[in-house]
C-alpha cells in the first residue's frame, strides 16, 4: 500500500471522528470535547494536505463519498437522526458513485 493511501485513509477517518466529536460537543457542551475535535481536524487537514501534494485524483473523491456514507450511518445509528427522502437519495447517490469509481480504470482518470 502506498503512503498516499495511508494519508488519505487517515484524513478520512479523522474527518469522520472529528464530526462525531463535534456532534458530541453540541449534545454535552463539554469544552474538552470541542478541543479534542479541533485537534483531530487539524491533524486530518495536515494529512489531507499531504494527499493534495501528490495530486487530488479519484482517492479524494472516494474519501469524500465514503465520509458521507459513514457519517450518515453514524447519525442514524448513534444519534437517532431521521432522514428525508432527499437525504436518503443523496446517500444512495454517494454509494452509487463509490461503486462507479471502483469500476473505473484509474489510468483513464
Amino acid at each position: 500500500m502506498s503512503l498516499y493511501w495511508v494519508f488519505l485513509s487517515a484524513s478520512g477517518a479523522g474527518f469522520t471522528i472529528g464530526s462525531v466529536l463535534l456532534k458530541r460537543f453540541v449534545d454535552t457542551g463539554n469544552g474538552a470535547v470541542l478541543g479534542f475535535a479541533v485537534a483531530v481536524f487539524v491533524l486530518s487537514n495536515v494529512a489531507y494536505i499531504r494527499v493534495l501534494t501528490d495530486g487530488l485524483g479519484r482517492g479524494a473523491v472516494l474519501s469524500s463519498m465514503c465520509q458521507v456514507v459513514a457519517l450518515s450511518a453514524i447519525a442514524a445509528l448513534f444519534f437517532d437522526e431521521d432522514f428525508s427522502p432527499y437525504q436518503i437519495a443523496g446517500v444512495g447517490f454517494a454509494v452509487a458513485s463509490i461503486w462507479l469509481f471502483s469500476l473505473s480504470d484509474p489510468s483513464r482518470i
